[in-house]
Parts: C-alpha cells; sequence; structure tokens
C-alpha cells in the first residue's frame, strides 16, 4: 500500500491536517504561468471538458483505487509551527490530533493562500465556463469564486436572515431533536464534516455528543483555511469530543475517511443542504463514490431542502436588504484577484435570481448590463520581448451567466436518491414547516432494493441474488436436471415447520431425521455449488433459454428462501445465544440511559407513543382497483404459446390467483393509524389482571420476577432483550389469540360510545378491510424509504415521522389521512380472516409447489398481510401477497390494529 505524508499544523488552538497533493501547488503554479491560453484552446477542441458545478462529485470510476492506505503515523506526519500540540491519545497520528494548545504562531500566510486556489486551478477553472465548449452554450463562473474572506462574511450574515429560512430550520432540528440523532453514533467514532463553515450548527451535534459522554474525534473539513482555523477556535473545548481540521477538498476528504480501518466506526455530516450544490445524477455519484469508503455501520447525516414554496425560495435567495446579491456580486471582485489582473468590471453587471420550478433548482447568474468584451492577459515571462497573449470573450447586453444552482428535492426524490446509492434511510428529522429535513442513511451489510428498482415483473437478477445470500449467509426439478451432489441433502433439509399447536404430534410430512447429521464444512460446500449452479442458469442464456416457467421457478426460490430467512429469525431472536448483527449497532443506548436515570434518581417508566388515530374509510367512495384482492397469474397458463415468454406481466403464488373484485363492498369503517403498542398490551394485561395467565403473555416479552411494573417487561430483539422503558412504543408481537383478547376488552371499555358517540364493535380487521387501508396508502402516500421492512430497522418500529403525524388533527383529503397511517412495515398485520381460495371453485394449485398453499387451508391458519421489519421488499411492497399464521403461534413478528364497525 503507498503512503501519504499529511502536514499537521498546530496553531495557537486548533490542529489542523493539509490534505492536498504535494505536487498539487507546483503543477497548478505553473499551470497559471504558462497554460491559461491553453484553458480557451482546450475548451474548444475537447467536447468533453466541460464546466463541473463545485464542488464536483466524483463519479464511481474516480474512486475505484481510493482504497489506498493512509498510513498516519508519527513517522510520516510533520508538525509545522508548533511542535508541542497535544493529541488525543498521547500520540501524534494524524487521525487523532484534535484541540491542541500550542505556542506555535499563525501559518497563514501569502504562498499558503495561493496555493490552495492554484490547487483547485481556478483561473483555468473560469476562462472555460466563460468559453463554452459548445457554440452560443450557456456561460458560466465556478461557484467557489463566492466564498474568500469578504464572501464567507456575507454568506455568515445571510444565515441570520429570517428570510434564508435553511439554517434556521436546520438548527430547529438540531436543538429539538439533537439528542436522539447523536443516539445513533458509536462511541469512539470519528466523525467528519463536509464543507464545515462557521459550525455555528455543527456545536450543537457535538453539545449533544457531550451530554451522552461519548468519546468522539470530530474533524471539520474546509478548503478556506483561515476560515477553518477560526471556526475550530470558536468550539471552546469538551471532555469527550476532541476536534481538528482538514484541510483539503471533497476528494482529499474522501480519501482520509479511507483511511480508517474497519473497526473504527464513522459518521460524516453534509449539513446546510450542501448536496444542493450538485446536480441530482452529481449527488448521486458522490454519494456513491463517498459509499465505497465507508464500512458497513457507517452513518451519513445529510441535511435537504425541500421543493417549498417557489416565492419563499426566490426571496431566501435574493433578501430584501441585499446581503445575497452583495454576496454574488462580491465574486466578481474576486475574481480579479484570482486572475491577478482587472479583468472583470463589476458595475457592467447585475445579479439575477430564478427559482425554476420545474427543474427544481435556485438560479444565481451575472446578467450583463450593456455588451462589452472581457479581455485576459497571459504572460510569458520565459520569452523576453514577446508580447502578452489575449483571450477575448464577448458578452451581449442582458446575457446570463450562471455562477450557482442549488437545487431543491421533494421527498420522493429523495428516497429514490437514497435507493439508488444503496444507503439505508435509519432516521428523519423535518422541521415543523416540513420545509427541512434531515436524513441519517447507513451502509448495511446488504441491502434489498425497493420493487421500484428491482422490477418484481420478472425473475430476480443476479445482485438481487446476492444481496438475498448476503443476509442469509449464517445458514428444482424445473430444468428436469438432477439434485446438485450430495442428492440426499434435498431429502433431509426439506422439513415442515408447522405443527399443529394444539396437537404438536400432528406435523406436515417430512424426511426422517438423520442418525448423523452432514458436516458443516460439507453443507457450505453444497450451499456454495448451489448458488454457482443458479447463476450458471442465469448467464447460459443459450443452454437454459429465459422463459416464463423458467422465471416462476426462480421467482418461487427467491421469495420462498426471502420467506425462510424471516421464519429463521423468529427462532434466533428468542434464543438468549443469539449475537447482535455485525457492523449494525442498535440505535439506543439502554446503559447510558439507565446511567442517567441512576443520576436523577428519576424512576425508570414506559416509552409511549402519541395515542393512535381513527381513519375513516367509506369503500363505496372508492376506485374498484382499490378493492379488489389477488391478481391474474395462472400457473398453468406458463407454457402457452402466447405466455411462454412473457416475463413482464407479475408473478405471484397460487393463492393470489385469481384478481377477485367482491360483489358486497365491506361497510364503513374506522381503522387505527397504527398497530397496538406493547405499553397498551401491557395496560390491557394490568387492567384484566392477565399477567398470570401464562397464555396471554406475549412470548416476545421476558419476564422478571411476576412482570407488575414495566421495569419486570422486555422485549426480544437481536440485541437481546429491550426494557419497556424504550420498547413499550414499538407494536406488540403477539399471537392472533392474544389480539382478540385485547380487542374483546378494549371493545368493553370503549364500545358503549365509540369514537363516533354511537355503540360500536371494535374487533381485528377482515382481510378485505386491511387490503383496501393498504392499497389506500400505497395509492396515496409516497414512500419516504423509512419503512421499516427489508431490515432498514432490526427492530420492530415504526418510523418517527409516522408517529409525529399521529398527533394531527382530523383531515380533510385521503392523502392526508393516511399520511398517519402506518405500514406495511415493523410488524405483520393480524386480520380475522381464515386463510382460504380467494374463490370458492376453481382453485389452482400449484404444480410446481403442490402444497405450499393447499396444506393450510385448515381452518386454523388467519391472513396476515403488510410486512415484517425482515421481510423482502418484493413481498411488502407487492399488495395481494397473503402471508398466514395458526391462530395460536406464541411467536410470529405479527402485531395487530383494530378497527371501529358501528
Amino acid at each position: 500500500m503507498a503512503t501519504t505524508h499529511h502536514t499537521v499544523y498546530a496553531t495557537s488552538s486548533p490542529a489542523i491536517i493539509d490534505l492536498r497533493q504535494s505536487s498539487a501547488g507546483a503543477k497548478a503554479k505553473d499551470k497559471t504561468k504558462h497554460g491559461l491560453l491553453d484553458a480557451q484552446k482546450s475548451v474548444k477542441n475537447n467536447p468533453q471538458d466541460v464546466y463541473p458545478s463545485p464542488p464536483s462529485g466524483a463519479s464511481e470510476d474516480e474512486h475505484n483505487d481510493v482504497d489506498v492506505e493512509l498510513a498516519l503515523s508519527i513517522e510520516d506526519t510533520e508538525i509545522s509551527d508548533g511542535e508541542d500540540s497535544d493529541t488525543m491519545d498521547g500520540t501524534t497520528d494524524a487521525t487523532s490530533l484534535a484541540d491542541g494548545e500550542s505556542s506555535g504562531s499563525s501559518f497563514m500566510d501569502q504562498d499558503v493562500e495561493e496555493e490552495a486556489a492554484s490547487s483547485f486551478d481556478l483561473p483555468r477553472m473560469i476562462l472555460q465556463g466563460l468559453c463554452p465548449t459548445v457554440q452560443g452554450a450557456p456561460k458560466t463562473i465556478p461557484t467557489m469564486v463566492l466564498y474568500d474572506d469578504r464572501g464567507l462574511q456575507l454568506f455568515d450574515e445571510i444565515t441570520y436572515l429570517d428570510e434564508y429560512y435553511l439554517t434556521q430550520e436546520e438548527i430547529e432540528i438540531l436543538e429539538r431533536d439533537g439528542d436522539k440523532i447523536v443516539e445513533n453514533i458509536p462511541d469512539n467514532s470519528v466523525v467528519v464534516e463536509l464543507g464545515a463553515g462557521s459550525l455555528r450548527k455543527t456545536v450543537l451535534l457535538l453539545n449533544a455528543l457531550e451530554r451522552k459522554r461519548k468519546n468522539i474525534r470530530y474533524y471539520a473539513l474546509d478548503l478556506m483555511l483561515d476560515e477553518l482555523t477560526k471556526s475550530l477556535k470558536s468550539l471552546g473545548h469538551f471532555a469527550n469530543v476532541k476536534t481538528a481540521g482538514l484541510w483539503g477538498t471533497y476528494d482529499e476528504g474522501l480519501a482520509f475517511v479511507s483511511s480508517f480501518g474497519p473497526e473504527v466506526p464513522k459518521t460524516l455530516l453534509w449539513l446546510g443542504s450542501s448536496i444542493g450544490n450538485l446536480n441530482r445524477v452529481e449527488a448521486k455519484d458522490f454519494i456513491a463514490s463517498y459509499r465505497k469508503t465507508l464500512n458497513v455501520g457507517d452513518n451519513w447525516l445529510i441535511g435537504i431542502d425541500r421543493r417549498n414554496d417557489a416565492q419563499e425560495i426566490t426571496v431566501a435567495y435574493n433578501d430584501p436588504k441585499g446581503i445575497t446579491r452583495d454576496f454574488v456580486m462580491n465574486g466578481l471582485t474576486h475574481i480579479n484577484v484570482i486572475l491577478g489582473q482587472d479583468f472583470i468590471d463589476r458595475e457592467k453587471f447585475q445579479y439575477f435570481a430564478q427559482y425554476n420550478v420545474e427543474a427544481g433548482r435556485h438560479e444565481a447568474y451575472y446578467q450583463v448590463k450593456e455588451t462589452h468584451e472581457l479581455v485576459y492577459r497571459v504572460s510569458d515571462n520565459h520569452t523576453k520581448g514577446r508580447e502578452e497573449d489575449e483571450i477575448r470573450i464577448q458578452l451581449q447586453k442582458d446575457e446570463l451567466i450562471n455562477v450557482e444552482y442549488s437545487y431543491k428535492w421533494s421527498p420522493v426524490e429523495t428516497a429514490s436518491l437514497f435507493e439508488q446509492t444503496e444507503m439505508t434511510k435509519v432516521g428523519q428529522w423535518t422541521s415543523a414547516s416540513n420545509r427541512y429535513d434531515l436524513h441519517l442513511v447507513r451502509k448495511t451489510p446488504f441491502y434489498f432494493k425497493p420493487s421500484s428498482d428491482s422490477d418484481t415483473t420478472v425473475c430476480p437478477s443476479q445482485d438481487e441474488w446476492t444481496e438475498l445470500w448476503k443476509s442469509w449467509d449464517v445458514l428444482s426439478r424445473c430444468l428436469k436436471e438432477p439434485f446438485s451432489e450430495p442428492a440426499y441433502f434435498n431429502d433431509i433439509f426439506e422439513r415442515g415447520i408447522d405443527p399443529d399447536v394444539d396437537d404438536p404430534t400432528k406435523c406436515h410430512s417430512h424426511s426422517a431425521v438423520p442418525e448423523t447429521w452432514p458436516s458443516i464444512e460439507s453443507i457450505i460446500d453444497f450451499r456454495d455449488r448451489v448458488r454457482e449452479r443458479l447463476f450458471r442458469v442465469l448467464d447460459d442464456s443459450v443452454t437454459y433459454p429465459m422463459n416464463r416457467r423458467l422465471a416462476r421457478v426462480l421467482f418461487m426460490a427467491f421469495e420462498h428462501e426471502a420467506m425462510h430467512l424471516e421464519t429463521l429469525l423468529y427462532m434466533l431472536v428468542q434464543s438468549p445465544n443469539t449475537l447482535p448483527p455485525p457492523s449494525v449497532p442498535a440505535p439506543w443506548d439502554f446503559k447510558s440511559k439507565m446511567k442517567d436515570l441512576a443520576l436523577t434518581s428519576a424512576p425508570a417508566s414506559m416509552s409511549t407513543p402519541p395515542a393512535a388515530t381513527w381513519i375513516s374509510i367509506d369503500p363505496s367512495q372508492l376506485d374498484s382497483s382499490l378493492l379488489s384482492l389477488g391478481h391474474n397469474d395462472s400457473e398453468a397458463k406458463d407454457c402457452a404459446e402466447d405466455k411462454r415468454h412473457d416475463l413482464k406481466a407479475a408473478f405471484g403464488w397460487d393463492n393470489e390467483h385469481p384478481l377477485v373484485t367482491p360483489t358486497q363492498v365491506p361497510s364503513s369503517f374506522k381503522i387505527q393509524s397504527r398497530q397496538v403498542t406493547n405499553s397498551e398490551f401491557f395496560a390491557f394485561m394490568q387492567s384484566s389482571a392477565k399477567l398470570n395467565e401464562a397464555s396471554m403473555i406475549p412470548a416476545s416479552w421476558q419476564m422478571e420476577g411476576h412482570g407488575a411494573s414495566p421495569q419486570e417487561v422486555s422485549v426480544k430483539t437481536v440485541y437481546g432483550p429491550v426494557p419497556l422503558t424504550l420498547s413499550g412504543e414499538w407494536p406488540v408481537s403477539c399471537s392472533n389469540v392474544q389480539a382478540t383478547a385485547y380487542a374483546a376488552w378494549y371493545s368493553s371499555q370503549h364500545g358503549s360510545s365509540g369514537t363516533s358517540g354511537k355503540k360500536s364493535e371494535f374487533a381485528l380487521p377482515t382481510e378485505h378491510e386491511l387490503s383496501i387501508a393498504f392499497k389506500l396508502k400505497q395509492a396515496t402516500v409516497p414512500k419516504t424509504g423509512m419503512e421499516n421492512y427489508g431490515f432498514r430497522r432490526w427492530y420492530p418500529t415504526t418510523d418517527d415521522q409516522v408517529r409525529g403525524a399521529l398527533t394531527s388533527s382530523s383531515s380533510s383529503s385521503a392523502e392526508e389521512a393516511m399520511q398517519a397511517f402506518s405500514g406495511p412495515g415493523g410488524l405483520w398485520d393480524w386480520t380475522s380472516t381464515p386463510f382460504a381460495p380467494l374463490v370458492t371453485d376453481g382453485f389452482e394449485t400449484s404444480q410446481l409447489y403442490p402444497g405450499y398453499s393447499s396444506d393450510f387451508f385448515d381452518g386454523k391458519h388467519l391472513v396476515v398481510l403488510g410486512a415484517s421489519w425482515a421481510t423482502h421488499p418484493r413481498i411488502a411492497e407487492r399488495r395481494s401477497f397473503r402471508n398466514w399464521y395458526q391462530v395460536n403461534y406464541p411467536f410470529v413478528f405479527a402485531g395487530f390494529r383494530l378497527v371501529e364497525r358501528c
């Protein structure tokens, strides 16, 4: 591995690590003396050499070799201007320098400033932008020219304006939710902020980390050295958080982040909606490039401004006091400093700004007030007596020269961005006005793409199989070929796991238990050979031409494996020997919370969500597509001449066929906006004196003593038992029998008047009622990326935004009403409908998997709909999918909500 040397400067307070390439300055200075004229030639002759929106998001290909080891030890770190700088851990490892106090003198001199600017070759970028490659194309000036010392001062003034809501709303979120946000940052983490700026907002997060007593190494990355130094000095000192500066570009910061090994958890900060400086493709590429440097479990907190009211955005970037205008116009003055001559007369320009609603971006321009010519003189000091070369640029009256774009993102665009870059969203905090969001995304061990990106109408791709196998790595006769050897594995592992709960001696047929099980090594070898064989089928279209029958087999194999991945977790969660998922930390710090309570002598109480709202649904007013069940997919027609090559029609299981629109439309009903929680179920157990009835205690609970208080009850998770002090607001996982008992108790408490003032019945919803609610949600509310399925969280919570919406007043539209409706996700939803064919006559049993459904049409199994946190998106997002469990299964990832019928 190559070794990168970094210079570490220690001032009277902060330590600064110089990330810039050692040769970049010299090369850039040479270009400024000899190569400026070539800039004009280059942009004319090379149409690919176009102006990037700074800071430019690097493409994925540019970072294929970014995993260069940065050995930042005392041997290769040069300490300048004060060698007695304090460090975090007593070493001079550049990755641990912070808060050093030294008597070293200032190091910000003219040469350093020139080298910082020339490393970007700003003169070349300016001339390129003013000489576009395509004749007549719009001219541009790099956004970077806005940020000299005066520009930074003006921008800081902008952030205090009422009109510039972005800063105010981000501060509001950090002040309100800072403690919740930092719960997701593990102790002993490295936190790197991209484009740190004044740190006015960052200090709120650092204070929250201090309150949590987390040991953190914080690095502020910025290009402007003087501003970086002043900002770090303004932070003061912390007991647990150690601070240092990173002087360099985003790309150099990318290399620095990659220098930390997998044992060091990292969190990136990208605040201030800086993502808006990149267009939508650049933003995707930038996040994708940084994702490669992150390890599994690493976080990224990103501030994003929404597509808000056009007038509000316009005023935010063109305030009445004219500070934004002065900020932008100062860039013209800075250009003359950068180029070292009077190149631009700013009096011949004016600031012009507009919000482009269609593109979703604010646009800032210099508007030419009169036709004139710009002349840049390039001197060659190496040739005596040679006349100066000139670059001449014609400008027309009213011509617009772009200097900045600020892209805005709708919630749907944001969700799509994270899905495309395979970053799992684990948190979202929104300002009270719903104009600005902070998103916390994480690199997870595997990523199940939602159905919008992984087309469910065709068989699963190799990428989907790979991600599924990543998630499974603990554990077909269609081709008319023999089973993979050893063939007897097919028999011993083909075992039923659905005994009759009332009579466990009754179970579906399965092979005899072998006297000796195969070795782990032979099973792993078998698994790998099966996977290789499956990929050969997908790769070799000559030997295995893809048709509908083959695609169905692959679809069945994929979904069945995904379902068993979930059911395996039912067993693992109940075992005290199960280890937490690697590199996916729990977002709560229970030990720290208990320590805080001990210090305050406060009693530990149950966490409780806001009360669930009741959403009214009148099926008679809905489109017939929302009332239907199932979908048309006849397996028997796969080989028909007109169907055999159809790979676009969606697949489904036999119990989903056919599409049925019931002749009897359900009556109007009200449904709870969320599932019943552990805290609510605990109240039911206490009120009805059922805490001593073993059959009524959910198997998802772990009881200490008699369980008479919340402190004695915990919820079983992959992270171990979580007390009701934290898990009380989660939906309760229980059997259908227990859910039905709760419904009866609730009816006895509230049934006399109901929510409408009339006598009501409260019960579990029917399959039809719950299906209508889920379809209405899907049809009216865009995905947010916070839906808890596909292992976006590893425990059964619903998303915070939904919980926040539960306190809203009665809604005036179906979309507003369904905003408060949670699901699918967290836990499956029990219904009161027995699992049976959708049609009484003519049910087509699967020939490829004959017993998949028909074995369970026994009256003991009820339909469950939706998804749990461990459900694959292919299943969770297909509204026709029907799951089922026995009514008295003690432990499944299923909860419930009630309906009210008058």
